[in-house]
């Protein structure tokens, strides 16, 4: 199970470098598009007849991609996770399961336990990258690009601000597991 473990850790630091990147490249995106809606509202062939507000939700979604950090750690708090988000050199920080160690303990929900902080950095990129996403869906909602609505979107970022912190997650699921003794 260790080679497992390495490299799904290795996937999620993979996630963790290519993560700061996208939300950068989705920024300087969206203020380009953003900046250009709104001089081409100026103009006779305006594309935005009837939707003036698409051009400002390019410049406001600039700054959230540019501090989506910032976001998801403001996010956790207010989720009661107490999650310090950062996207750069101090995702690397991860240490991998201890050598040898055995997945024991006094039941399943230990065993489960141990499982879920193997692949704790795994969950924590993947909620990243969904939350990210949902604000790129939400985008495209907000434009008109898609027919998805923006109550899924908010459901796909909460889900994702959820998975960040994935060990206090599974304790809370495992506190209402039904032992019987």
């Amino acid at each position: 199970m260790q080679g497992l473990v390495n490299l799904v850790n290795d996937l999620a630091l993979a996630m963790a470098w290519l993560l700061p990147m996208a939300c950068y490249i989705a920024a300087w995106i969206a203020f380009l598009t953003g900046a250009w809606g709104l001089w081409q509202q100026r103009q006779p062939q305006n594309p935005f007849v009837g939707r003036p507000w698409v051009p400002w939700i390019g410049i406001v979604l600039s700054g959230v991609f540019a501090t989506f950090d910032r976001i998801l750690t403001k996010s956790t708090t207010s989720a009661g996770l107490d999650t310090q988000v950062s996207l750069g050199a101090s995702v690397t920080g991860y240490t991998d399961a201890a050598t040898g160690s055995v997945i024991s303990g006094t039941g399943p929900e230990d065993a489960i336990l141990s499982i879920v902080s193997d692949f704790a950095l795994f969950f924590e990129m993947f909620g990243a990258w969904a939350a990210f996403m949902a604000v790129v869906a939400w985008n495209a909602s907000a434009t008109g690009k898609t027919n998805r609505s923006k109550l899924s979107c908010l459901i796909q970022f909460v889900f994702g601000v959820i998975l960040l912190n994935p060990v206090k997650e599974a304790t809370w699921i495992l506190s209402h597991w039904t032992t019987s003794g």
